[in-house]
C-alpha cells in the first residue's frame, strides 16, 4: 500500500518561510553559530540503472542554532515518522527537484561542511561508517531515538563526535528482509582499525540507545570501511 504525501510545494514553503525568518535573525546580529554546516538530504528510490548520485538531492543547509531550530519545529525533518514507512505502508513524495515525479525517500541524509554522501568524497574515502538497525519492535521512539542521536551529532561535543561526517537514516520498514530502520554514521576514519575514537562512539551508540530502552547487542553493530 501507498500513501500519495505530495508534500513537495509545502516542503518549500516552509524552507523558503525558514529563510524569511533566519534574515531577520541575522540582521539582528541575533544568531549561535554550530561548530559545522550542515546539510540535508533526501536520497529517492530509483531503479538499479540509475546513477546513484541523481537519486540524492540538497534539500536546505544550516549553520545556526536558529537555523536548527526552525527545522526541528516546522518541517518534516524533525520526525522520521512524517518521512519514513510505516509497516504495510509506503509512503510516497514528489521529489523535492521534481514535482512531475514521485519518489519514496529511502534515506535522509545529514552531513557537514559540503561534504558529499557517497564513498568518493575525499572525506570519506578513506574513513568508513558504523551501520545498525533498529527493528519496528521500537517503532513508537523512532522518532526520539532520532532526535537524540542528530542533535547529539551535530552538537559535536565530544571529540569522537567531532570524527561524525554525516548521519544517514535507512527507510527498511518495508523492504524484502525489513521490519527495520538502518542508522549510518559515517566518519574520517576507518571503524576497522584500532582508533580508540571507535570504541567511545560504540560506548556513546550503545548508551543513548540504553536511553530509550532499545536493547542492541555491540556484536550487531557493522563496521564498514570506505578504504579501497
Amino acid at each position: 500500500m501507498t500513501e500519495d504525501a505530495n508534500l513537495s510545494g509545502e516542503r518549500k514553503l516552509l524552507l523558503f518561510s525558514g529563510v524569511i525568518i533566519i534574515l531577520i535573525i541575522l540582521m539582528s546580529d541575533k544568531f549561535h553559530k554550530l561548530s559545522s554546516k550542515w546539510t540535508i538530504s533526501e536520497k529517492y528510490n530509483a531503479s538499479q540503472n540509475v546513477d546513484y548520485k541523481r537519486t540524492i538531492v540538497d534539500i536546505c543547509s544550516f549553520s545556526t542554532v536558529e537555523e536548527l531550530g526552525f527545522l526541528m519545529k516546522k518541517t518534516i525533518y524533525s520526525k522520521l515518522s512524517d518521512i519514513l514507512s510505516e509497516p504495510q505502508k509506503c509512503k510516497i513524495f514528489k521529489q523535492f527537484n521534481d514535482d512531475n515525479a514521485n519518489a519514496q525517500i529511502e534515506a535522509i541524509q545529514f552531513f557537514k561542511n559540503d561534504i558529499k554522501p557517497w564513498w568518493e568524497d575525499d572525506n570519506n574515502k578513506n574513513g568508513g561508517e558504523i551501520q545498525f538497525d533498529i527493528s519496528t519492535q521500537y517503532y513508537a521512539v523512532y522518532d526520539s531515538i532520532y532526535l537524540d542521536i542528530l542533535l547529539q551529532i551535530i552538537g559535536q561535543a565530544t571529540e569522537e563526535l567531532r570524527h561524525i561526517n554525516g548521519l544517514r537514516v535507512l527507510d527498511k520498514i518495508n523492504a524484502k528482509q525489513g521490519n527495520r530502520i538502518r542508522i549510518e554514521l559515517w566518519m574520517d576514519i576507518d571503524p576497522k582499525d584500532q582508533d580508540e575514537s571507535i570504541g567511545k562512539l560504540i560506548e556513546w551508540i550503545d548508551s543513548t540507545l540504553k536511553k530509550h530502552k532499545i536493547d542492541i547487542d555491540q556484536t550487531q553493530f557493522n563496521k564498514v570501511s570506505h578504504k579501497k
